[in-house]
């Protein structure tokens, strides 16, 4: 028995330091992110490396706060435009879809779904010169609705939400059919308040998407207060030369709306993960 325990014991220590050490490993990168956003450019770029930001300050993050017409700013809030009412139009379609895939009867439905789902294995790249095609036709480049419409019909939110309303009672909705509500308010009612932690889990991973996507936004925009906030990081070189230090404050202010979301959205998420595990 004694054996047992202390062999018992090792392992569970093992596991600790094993735990640790990969939580280390993964926050450092963001540790560097901060150390650097604190120093100046040479001190960042010198050898050895600084991983405690000794003699730093926040005159980059001064400089960003304040750059030339308040570009970083107009960046910001254009990510928090273009990323938030996406994921509100991706949210409600992949919704409403998934509602009408799992609990309507309709002809072709399943071969839709198939369709649908067949989708995600395209590369998403192969599709940018025929997107972009459509969206000058529009008259849409260099416009909010360039970045945000594009990607609304999601393919893996319609998939998700089917498979997750499929679990919803067919008797509750027949239920408030006798009571008198029709499609909307059995959708809006009770369907949409039912499935608020898998809503929740997609929001966070299309909003997550969106705020960090690049590509798309380098294509369809080229106007300086029109860009995301990846794309003006990505542009801030050759607006101010190398600065390090200063693209690095940047990089740290923008990862604050990811945390506060993921924040405000953490119980919702974890439920959310909880079920699809429980479920698969």
């Amino acid at each position: 028995m004694n054996k047992y325990v202390i062999k018992r014991g090792i392992f569970s220590s093992l596991k600790t330091i094993t735990l640790l050490l990969l939580v280390l490993i993964i926050l450092f990168p963001f540790w560097q992110l901060i150390v650097s956003s604190l120093l100046e450019t040479n001190a960042i770029i010198s050898y050895p490396p600084k991983f405690w930001p000794k003699g730093g300050s926040v005159n980059n993050y001064v400089e960003v706060l304040t750059m030339q017409g308040g570009a970083y700013m107009r960046w910001m809030a254009n990510s928090l435009l273009v990323s938030g009412t996406n994921t509100i139009l991706v949210i409600l379609v992949a919704a409403m879809a998934g509602y009408a895939f799992a609990k309507r009867k309709f002809p072709g439905r399943s071969v839709l779904l198939n369709i649908v789902i067949a989708t995600q294995i395209i590369p998403s790249v192969t599709t940018l010169i025929p997107l972009f095609l459509i969206v000058s036709k529009l008259g849409w480049v260099n416009t909010y609705k360039s970045l945000i419409f594009p990607g609304v019909a999601n393919a893996f939110g319609v998939y998700m939400m089917t498979q997750f309303m499929k679990d919803i009672p067919d008797s509750l909705l027949e239920a408030a059919t006798i009571d008198g509500c029709g499609e909307y308010g059995k959708f809006f009612k009770i369907v949409m308040p039912i499935t608020v932690p898998q809503l929740s889990l997609l929001a966070i991973f299309n909003f997550t998407n969106q705020w960090g996507s690049l590509t798309w936004p380098l294509i369809t925009v080229n106007e300086t207060m029109m860009k995301t906030l990846p794309l003006g990081i990505a542009s801030m070189k050759d607006l101010n030369g190398t600065l390090t230090g200063t693209i690095m404050a940047a990089s740290m202010i923008s990862f604050i709306p990811l945390l506060i979301a993921f924040i405000f959205a953490s119980d919702k998420f974890i439920e959310g993960m909880t079920l699809g595990a429980v479920k698969g």
